[in-house]
C-alpha cells in the first residue's frame, strides 16, 4: 500500500484507519460470477484497495445485460470478449495497486474448491441457488467468509456467512428448488438501482471482513424492494433441528466432488 494518499478518504474512517487499509491491501477476494451484482463488487473492492480480486465467470457479454453490468461495454458484446477478461481489463484501468485475475470458468462442484482455496472472502456474483450452494459448500469446509448476495425484479437480499458462527446458505434457503421452477431475471426483470444497493451492502461487509471487524457485521438477512420502499431484516438461525444442516452442522459436502483440489 505505497498510495496512502489515493485511501485518505477511506482510512478516515473511524471503524478502518490505517492498519485497517493495510489489512485491506493483504488480502484476497474472489467474486465468483461477474455479471450484475459481481461488476458492482469487484469496481468497489478494487477501488477500495484490496490487494487480490479474482474475478470468475464463463460466460461472455450480451446486449441485454449492459442496463445492469456496469463493467461491460457495447464493444465487449461485439468482440464476445469473456466476462472475466474484459472485466479484468477494466478493473486493472482503476487502480494499479491491485493484482486482478481473470478466471474464464464454469464453477462447480469438481473446481469451486481449488478457485476459492486461500481466499479471505467470497463475493456472491452467481446467478443460480445451484452454483451458491456449491460455493458455500466450499467456504463451509475451508471456513472462508461467503458474502451472498441476490436480486430480482426490483427486489434483492444479503447474508453474510461466517462459517461456524453463522447460518450458511444450505440453512438459508433449505431445499433446492427443482430446475426451471424459479423465477429469474427474464421472467421477472431486474432494476438496476438494486444491484448497485446490494453489491454496496455486499462490499460493506467484505470490508469489514477484511479489516478484521467482523463483530460489526450484520447478523440478518436482509431484503430490499425499491420499489416499494421496504427493507426488512430477519434473524437466520442454523439448522440444528433433528440432524442439523447437512452441510454447516453435519459437515456433509456431497457436491464438491471427492478429488476436487482444494477439497
Amino acid at each position: 500500500m505505497d498510495d496512502i494518499a489515493r485511501y485518505a478518504r477511506q482510512i478516515a474512517l473511524p471503524g478502518l484507519g490505517t492498519e485497517g487499509q493495510r489489512r485491506l491491501a493483504g488480502s484476497r477476494a474472489v467474486v465468483v460470477g461477474c455479471g450484475a451484482l459481481g461488476g458492482f463488487a469487484s469496481m468497489m473492492l478494487v477501488r477500495a484497495g484490496v490487494g487480490r480480486v479474482d474475478v470468475v465467470d464463463r460466460d461472455t457479454p450480451e446486449r441485454t445485460n449492459l442496463h445492469r453490468q456496469v463493467l461491460y461495454v457495447e464493444a465487449d458484446v461485439d468482440a464476445g470478449t469473456p466476462k472475466a477478461v474484459a472485466a479484468a481489463g477494466r478493473l486493472a484501468e482503476m487502480n494499479r495497486d491491485v493484482r486482478i485475475t481473470p478466471v474464464v470458468a464454469h464453477v462447480d462442484g469438481g473446481n469451486v474448491a481449488g478457485i476459492v482455496r486461500d481466499a479471505d472472502v467470497v463475493v456472491d456474483g452467481a446467478d443460480n441457488f445451484a452454483l451458491r450452494l456449491a460455493v458455500n459448500e466450499a467456504c463451509v469446509r475451508h471456513g472462508i467468509p461467503f458474502v451472498h448476495g441476490g436480486i430480482l425484479g426490483t427486489v434483492g437480499q444479503q447474508f453474510t456467512i461466517l462459517p461456524g458462527r453463522t447460518a450458511c446458505y444450505e440453512c438459508l434457503i433449505g431445499e433446492e428448488p427443482a430446475p426451471g421452477t424459479a423465477p429469474t431475471t427474464v421472467t421477472h426483470g431486474v432494476l438496476s438501482a438494486i444491484v448497485a444497493v446490494v453489491a454496496g451492502i455486499q462490499v460493506a461487509e467484505a470490508i469489514k471482513i477484511l479489516a478484521g471487524r467482523t463483530d460489526d457485521l450484520r447478523k440478518t438477512l436482509l431484503t430490499i424492494d425499491l420499489w416499494a420502499n421496504r427493507w426488512t431484516e430477519i434473524r437466520v438461525a442454523r439448522a440444528t433441528e433433528g440432524a442439523g444442516c447437512p452441510v454447516c452442522v453435519q459437515r456433509n459436502f456431497g457436491r464438491l466432488a471427492p478429488d476436487a483440489p482444494g477439497t
